[in-house]
């Protein structure tokens, strides 16, 4: 990786979220959502309200683009619809009033998004709330089932739902337990205190209980509850839990799950069988097996890994090595930096034209045929750049 290959202005200024998906990149604005070739950075397809704004976000497994509007959506329509495209054609795929559902939103690396957005599959959609996990079925919207907390949490006192992560053929349903001591104050970010993070995994159609996992991983019961499930393009899943900042790898199929302490999966082969495994002790990124077996370390590779000479706009794992992104690029400045790549077969360094206007690096994901980065620049117009 050692160029920008293409540059894609956004037509308003709001800011652009950036998703992967099987054509490309899925670029998510207040307006709309518009596709763009990861190659060349060619519009594939848009879909946009004529009046109010959008949220959105894109499916777990990638193939459908999910947008919730407000008010008139330019189809002489008012309260809150639920769009669902395909995200290779921007094709239709579902339509209903969703004014009933609640939207749990989540703040993170991206601009706020409507979580309960991304559990959608070609025949449900699923979504979490504090009375637990509901499928809706597409036809007209109408429940399919419902587990309510209780019943999936199995817990004795306090019980939530965290996280969905929703497939073809299975819901995966992250849940925590623990104790509060009545007419004391909260426990829940207290170190030492016993809970239950756990995972379950639900049958799709009918919402029965497929198998079931149950540990204590984390700092406190707030680490479990903040846990994120990201599906990798293999359909493994990757458990985050922000505070301790320790992962765990989920098989769906199975409910097997590795603890994988601070190591972090940022890249895994298409069939799940090589993991591309960013160490935190020893700073080295390696190709493992999904037994964990190092087929390829970057350390021994290149003898090192270097600190990165940009800073603040984190990095990402690919198949040929790690990519860290600045935060800020001065334009103006002599070859201005924008990202570093350190690759198994060597490194270099990738600069952008000394005019351009780029000033805040927002979101970077891998996607088809380039890592896609969105920026807003000293104007406030937003735009996204393919590197390459």
């Amino acid at each position: 990786m050692s160029e920008v290959a293409w540059d894609w202005t956004a037509p308003d200024g709001s800011r652009s979220a950036v998703f992967p998906v099987p054509g490309g990149v899925a670029v998510l604005q207040a307006a709309g959502v518009v596709v763009l070739s990861g190659e060349t950075g060619e519009e594939l397809w848009q879909y946009r309200v004529s009046e109010g704004e959008v949220s959105g976000n894109v499916s777990d497994d990638g193939r459908h683009v999910v947008l919730r509007s407000e008010g008139d959506t330019g189809a002489g329509t008012g309260g809150t619809e639920l769009t669902v495209l395909d995200s290779g054609t921007g094709e239709i795929v579902h339509e209903f009033d969703s004014s009933g559902v609640e939207a749990v939103e989540r703040v993170g690396f991206a601009p706020q998004i409507g979580e309960s957005l991304s559990g959608v599959t070609g025949d449900i959609w699923a979504v979490q709330d504090e009375a637990g996990v509901t499928a809706h079925q597409w036809e007209d919207g109408e429940i399919l089932w419902s587990s309510a907390t209780a019943d999936l949490a199995r817990c004795t006192d306090v019980g939530s739902v965290d996280d969905l992560a929703v497939l073809d053929d299975v819901v995966v349903a992250a849940f925590t337990c623990y104790e509060q001591p009545e007419g004391e104050d909260p426990v829940d970010m207290t170190e030492g205190q016993e809970f239950v993070s756990g995972l379950v995994g639900l049958d799709p159609t009918t919402g029965e209980e497929l198998w079931r996992s149950e540990d204590q991983l984390g700092l406190f019961p707030a680490d479990s509850h903040g846990r994120v499930l990201t599906v990798q393009d293999s359909g493994l899943i990757v458990v985050e839990y922000p505070y301790a900042e320790v992962h765990q790898l989920v098989d769906p199929s199975t409910g097997d799950v590795t603890d994988l302490g601070r190591n972090d999966v940022l890249w895994s082969s298409s069939d799940g069988s090589t993991l591309g495994v960013w160490h935190a002790e020893s700073r080295d990124y390696r190709h493992e097996d999904r037994s964990g077996e190092a087929l390829t370390s970057l350390v021994e590779e290149t003898g090192a890994v270097p600190e990165p000479t940009v800073s603040g706009g984190g990095f990402l794992g690919l198949e040929d090595g790690v990519l860290y992104l600045a935060e800020e690029v001065a334009g103006g400045a002599d070859a201005p930096v924008l990202a570093y790549f350190t690759g198994f077969q060597g490194a270099s360094e990738i600069t952008i034209d000394r005019d351009a206007q780029m000033t805040e690096v927002h979101d970077a994901v891998s996607v088809p045929g380039a890592v896609a980065v969105s920026y807003t620049d000293d104007e406030g117009r937003s735009g996204v750049i393919g590197l390459r």
